[in-house]
């Protein structure tokens, strides 16, 4: 099983790598990271992945990981949508806010949202804390449904 990982902050994709690795047993080989859209739309149309863990607010370019885009993550969806790519995919996010003063959504509302628009391929969306085991939890059961291998 291929997985897909799009995560631009250090802490939080090392912790998702040791899951995957650690309690999940995958291989670190069948784990690809990118961290950036740009990144994403390429990894998306030369590679066939099994899975995807998406994060909501990526830069746009890597050169330009100062410009956090913080709906890249449904950019990505319109993407993957766009060429019909039904590759299941989970967004873990750690906002519970996005956009910028009067174009601000909640997690909340863009998670509704999301599950509608992409519900052929986006499997769920969940929050990520440091702090907590839940989103390993949620992700687990979502992975061990689709894993094959």
């Amino acid at each position: 099983m291929l997985i897909l990982v799009a995560e631009d902050n250090n802490f939080k994709e090392k912790q998702i790598i040791d899951f995957l690795i650690d309690e999940m047993k995958f291989d670190e080989s069948l784990i690809q990271i990118v961290d950036n859209k740009d990144d994403v739309i390429e990894a998306l149309s030369t590679t066939s992945f099994d899975f995807f863990i998406l994060d909501m607010s990526l830069p746009r370019y890597k050169e330009d990981d100062t410009d956090i885009k913080h709906l890249a993550g449904k950019d990505i969806l319109i993407h993957m949508k766009h060429k019909r790519l039904s590759l299941p995919t989970a967004i873990l996010t750690q906002h519970d806010v996005f956009g910028h003063h009067d174009d601000q959504v909640s997690l909340k509302k863009l998670r509704s949202e999301l599950l509608i628009r992409f519900k052929k391929f986006l499997c769920s969306v969940i929050a990520w804390e440091s702090s907590s085991n839940e989103w390993k939890e949620q992700l687990s059961i979502l992975i061990k449904d689709k894993r094959v291998d």
